[in-house]
């Protein structure tokens, strides 16, 4: 369903908004991870002995409205060194609500390769624990170290330290991207589906400062025309330093018998642009929304200067291109006149209408 308004020259869609307002089931998954990661991470330096229980400092667990708690724990282990490492969780009572341990390792790898040989340290020393806890608040980590060995399976006697770091509200990172990217895929198919379902499509280029089309077009939707132009000057020429001139872009519109149904002019800015080889030009693009209501024949015609003067040698027109679309449901409301009727052109020798 769309709405037009010749008073106000807008088209503003209403019934088919529901499509663009999917495009932000892209944004949900995003947020969300946005959210998690502002969600301060808990941490702590812990120095732990061997058959030394050490208890942490407290620190907040709650039940993620986002996703889950997550802790994680890193020892730092000297080289050729092994252990295991067994931790409770207490809750504020200082009772065990959580058992877990984990092994880890540090050892010195050596490897030869195209005669060199080369030294290497590998580890496995970290452990990480998700879970949901039945009641929110302070916890703490009682932390033993049960074994500490050498290559050789003898006891080490010296400390290690470990890091401990706490998140609430951990989410899986990449299941929400992959979520976001299928979401906006089914979003672009969903709106191309309803926005870009034309009737209509027409292309012409021409290598002069006038173009002119002539077909049979109207009914539902809208009219959708995009000019683009050309110029061009010498090879090595370098353009003057002063702004450039307006370009003056003028759209006739007349019917079957050559009436006038719409006259639009618009001062444009060009674009310029250049290449690593001395090469400059000047680019034009210039959209037109029209109003057309039954479907009728109309001419259409587009004139541009031939030659853009900026003090130095004058731009030449290439070429220009005319693509024109009917039938379009844009996805935001646009500036649309509406074409005059019929019933309202002015006479012979009198002013047509504008």
């Amino acid at each position: 369903m769309s709405i037009d308004s010749p008073e106000t020259g807008r088209h503003a869609n209403q019934g088919v908004t529901w499509p663009l307002l999917a495009g932000l089931l892209p944004m949900v998954p995003l947020l969300i991870l946005a959210a998690s990661a502002l969600v301060p991470t808990q941490r702590q330096v812990i120095a732990l002995a061997p058959d030394e229980p050490v208890l942490s400092a407290p620190f907040e667990l709650r039940g993620g409205y986002l996703g889950f708690p997550r802790i994680s724990l890193q020892a730092e282990l000297p080289p050729e060194t092994a252990m295991e490492l067994d931790a409770d969780l207490l809750d504020l009572a200082g009772t065990v609500v959580l058992q877990f341990s984990q092994e880890g390792w540090r050892q010195t790898v050596t490897w030869v390769e195209e005669g060199a040989t080369f030294t290497g340290d590998e580890s496995e020393a970290a452990m990480t624990v998700a879970l949901r806890p039945r009641t929110g608040g302070p916890h703490r980590l009682r932390l033993t170290l049960a074994d500490l060995l050498d290559s050789a399976g003898l006891p080490r006697t010296e400390p290690i330290t470990l890091r401990l770091e706490v998140r609430n509200h951990t989410v899986d990172a990449p299941l929400l991207l992959f979520t976001a990217m299928v979401s906006l895929a089914m979003v672009l198919i969903l709106q191309a589906s309803v926005y870009r379902g034309w009737q209509l499509q027409r292309m012409r280029r021409v290598e002069e400062a006038r173009l002119g089309l002539r077909l049979r077009v109207g009914g539902s939707g809208l009219l959708r025309l995009e000019l683009r132009a050309w110029w061009e000057r010498p090879i090595n020429d370098r353009p003057p330093l002063a702004d450039l001139p307006a370009v003056q872009l003028t759209l006739t519109v007349s019917d079957a018998l050559g009436r006038c149904r719409l006259s639009e002019q618009r001062s444009l800015a060009p674009f310029h642009g250049s290449s690593e080889d001395g090469d400059h030009w000047l680019t034009l693009v210039e959209t037109f929304y029209l109003q057309v209501g039954e479907p009728q024949g109309l001419r259409f015609r587009f004139d541009l200067p031939e030659r853009i003067e900026d003090g130095g040698e004058p731009w030449e027109i290439e070429w220009c291109e005319l693509v024109l679309e009917d039938g379009v449901l844009p996805a935001f409301p646009v500036a649309a006149p509406p074409l005059a009727r019929v019933g309202t052109l002015a006479g012979p020798g009198e002013e047509q209408p504008r």
